[in-house]
């Protein structure tokens, strides 16, 4: 028989350095980090119910959690068939996690940061078996996804090509990337999903826009569209 693959290792449960404070001159602002971070009713009922293996329980956290589970699993990895799988694992390991689940954090947050670990695990695995992608909402596609005249891309076409050149990413690189310019999270919360500081976070950042950037050099569409990746807030 093959021998069964390691499982991920059990996510970080440290939150403590979320829900920081920004100065302004002589204000002070909340991070936005805060709302992130903040565990409400709800959340402190259902996992009462979920560490009791209640049956309703567990289906209630599956249904309110597993669309967004997926899209940050589909965004983190990419076009796969192992889609499924992902998420399954990530609900599996949420599941026999609930003993360590401290309230520092929000459900919806404990239960990505899970997700984010998984797909690690996975990109380090270098298993691949693509599938279509469908990155960009249909409402933001043009009608027409066949290359212009001028012979640049759609916005569809584009997203793939840049799942195509993540694959030349560090896993490290690649999921600090995405959340951070696709998912839009802040420099912190990326930071706390992944277990890393906000230096390390925002170096891996900048080394996978500048890698992705040297890799389309000679594709000034890809460039451009690469170039318009944000992020949640100013870095540089």
């Amino acid at each position: 028989m093959k021998p069964k693959p390691p499982r991920p290792p059990a996510p970080p449960r440290d939150f403590n350095h979320l829900g920081q404070v920004r100065y302004h001159g002589n204000r002070v602002e909340a991070s936005k980090s805060s709302n992130f971070l903040v565990p409400n009713a709800d959340d402190v009922n259902l996992v009462a119910g979920c560490r009791a293996k209640d049956r309703a329980s567990l289906e209630l956290f599956f249904r309110a959690h597993s669309p967004y589970v997926e899209r940050v699993v589909t965004r983190l990895v990419g076009p796969t068939s192992d889609l499924p799988d992902l998420v399954q694992t990530t609900f599996i390991e949420a599941i026999q996690s609930f003993g360590r689940y401290r309230g520092e954090a929000s459900l919806k947050t404990w239960v990505t940061r899970i997700a984010v670990h998984v797909c690690m695990h996975h990109l380090r695995a270098g298993v691949r078996r693509p599938v279509p992608l469908e990155l960009v909402p249909a409402a933001h596609e043009p009608e027409d996804p066949t290359p212009r005249a001028d012979g640049t891309l759609s916005m569809r076409q584009l997203a793939r090509r840049l799942y195509d050149l993540m694959d030349s990413l560090s896993p490290k690189k690649r999921v600090a990337f995405l959340l951070y310019v696709i998912e839009e999270y802040s420099l912190e919360e990326v930071a706390a999903l992944t277990g890393a500081s906000r230096a390390a976070t925002k170096s891996r950042i900048w080394f996978a826009r500048r890698e992705l950037l040297a890799a389309v050099r000679n594709r000034p569409d890809l460039r451009a569209f690469i170039q318009s990746l944000g992020g949640a807030e100013s870095w540089r």
